[in-house]
């Protein structure tokens, strides 16, 4: 069950008062990776000393989560990075492709370092919803991850073979083709990767239902740079840093009861189930925002008393 997050008055993080700080501006700004690209990010300016990363999912590019955003940076909780991974957004290089294998990761590194010299000494938070959690918890095993200092996850994917995973989805818009996946994993493990651009995941919404900017169909070496492999125990064994799971107990994409106890054979991570609550309203509604606020603002005036 999740911890009491209640806060005594005289450690509380204040609120930005409406004479400093009428509305938050949404401004998509871009930072350089290693390999010259300019990758853009959502950003919502908030306080200097707190940053929050936060991926999106696996076909939407950031746009969705500016609600939350915009809430965290309003509350002078965080300033506010959303970005549009490589292959996703408005204008990607290559929609639903990247170069190689791991190139998220290295974006991802190259936009901490990004944040870190905007924000010196800034505590920084990293997290996602949905396969933005699995590309996350991807960190857990890089470098970054000892400049990390809590993880937020809202129903946070992690590998196909975790038992997070519906095997009937309640909802079933995409599809991974599993022959193609598993013949291209057996080239890679002779060295092969010619055919990495392969597309291995489509998603089938209709398209009077899209807005035109998703990402619906994904090469293989940018689905399997998304997500936590078969070997998500060295993952989540590594998260002995704050780290809180939200998960709606209505998701139609993973199963809800199976997070508590997978997460604690692994780790001490705050593992919350929200009532009434499906995959995308854990983002969206005032009662999630304002849970994960409170728990943002307990790991920032923790972290200040240690100080």
């Amino acid at each position: 069950m999740p911890r009491n997050r209640s806060i005594g008055k005289n450690h509380s993080r204040k609120r930005r008062k409406s004479s400093m700080f009428v509305s938050v501006s949404e401004e998509v700004q871009t930072y350089t990776a290693r390999d010259g690209s300019l990758l853009p990010y959502r950003y919502f300016e908030g306080p200097a000393d707190a940053a929050l990363i936060f991926l999106h999912g696996i076909t939407e590019p950031s746009l969705y989560l500016s609600t939350l955003g915009r809430y965290l940076a309003d509350q002078g909780l965080a300033t506010v990075y959303l970005p549009d991974l490589r292959g996703y957004g408005a204008t990607p290089i290559r929609r639903g492709d990247i170069d190689y294998i791991g190139q998220l990761d290295d974006d991802l590194e190259d936009l901490i370092r990004h944040v870190q010299a905007r924000q010196p000494g800034a505590r920084i938070v990293f997290g996602g919803h949905s396969a933005g959690g699995a590309t996350a918890l991807r960190q857990t095993v890089r470098p970054i991850h000892d400049d990390v200092h809590a993880y937020l996850l809202l129903a946070p994917a992690l590998s196909p073979s975790s038992p997070l995973d519906r095997k009937d989805k309640l909802v079933n818009e995409s599809k991974v083709n599993v022959p193609k996946y598993a013949l291209l994993m057996a080239l890679n493990a002779l060295g092969i990767h010619r055919w990495d651009h392969t597309v291995v995941y489509r998603r089938l919404t209709p398209k009077e239902r899209l807005h035109g900017t998703e990402s619906c169909s994904l090469s293989y070496r940018l689905a399997l740079s998304r997500m936590v492999g078969s070997d998500y125990a060295k993952h989540l064994s590594r998260l002995a840093k704050p780290t809180f799971v939200l998960i709606g107990e209505d998701d139609e994409v993973f199963r809800a009861e199976a997070y508590e106890p997978l997460y604690r054979q692994y780790c001490s991570a705050d593992v919350r189930v929200l009532p009434g609550h499906n995959h995308d309203q854990i983002i969206q509604t005032e009662q999630a925002l304002a849970i994960v606020g409170e728990w943002l603002k307990e790991q920032l005036v923790k972290a200040e008393a240690i100080q």
